[in-house]
């Protein structure tokens, strides 16, 4: 470093030991308050977290129109604090075809759980084998039936 901008770096430095006080100060500020916060945690059937899978919220007194938005963290966790509204709070949980809703019903006192639908039901199961075999078959004969036919080409 030259000689030059040693003496303007003491020149700055001085100038600001005899500014103003309150030039530089400055304070702090915290509040805290106590709330109610939901937290959720979502996971597939065989107990993976869905990580960054996507949330939405709907409040009681609009269930129509989304209250809210996220992603849940790598371990498929998600909090949010609700208003100050009673009812039922619906939050829906979706990541690649899979999807989950909870309904966290929210009172004067403290948040409850009321449901949760997590897993296909037996019947949902059934129905989509079904569904899956239905569709092999059609394409089975879908193929064999054009097998039979000549080209209409040659």
């Amino acid at each position: 470093m030259s000689l030059r901008s040693n003496l303007a770096g003491l020149a700055l430095g001085v100038a600001g030991l005899m500014a103003p006080q309150n030039a530089f100060a400055h304070g702090a500020v915290m509040t805290a308050e106590t709330t109610q916060a939901i937290r959720l945690q979502a996971r597939y059937d065989t107990g993976e977290p869905m990580a960054q899978a996507q949330v939405i919220i709907y409040a009681p007194d609009t269930p129509s129109d989304i209250w809210g938005r996220g992603v849940t963290d790598r371990d498929g966790r998600f909090d949010f604090i609700p208003d100050d509204i009673a009812g039922r709070w619906s939050v829906q949980v979706r990541q690649a075809g899979h999807g989950v809703m909870a309904h966290v019903e929210i009172s004067d006192a403290a948040p409850v759980m009321v449901a949760a639908t997590a897993q296909d039901t037996w019947l949902q199961r059934v129905v989509m084998i079904a569904l899956v075999a239905w569709g092999a078959v059609g394409t089975a004969l879908f193929a064999w039936r054009k097998k039979g036919r000549p080209d209409a080409s040659a």
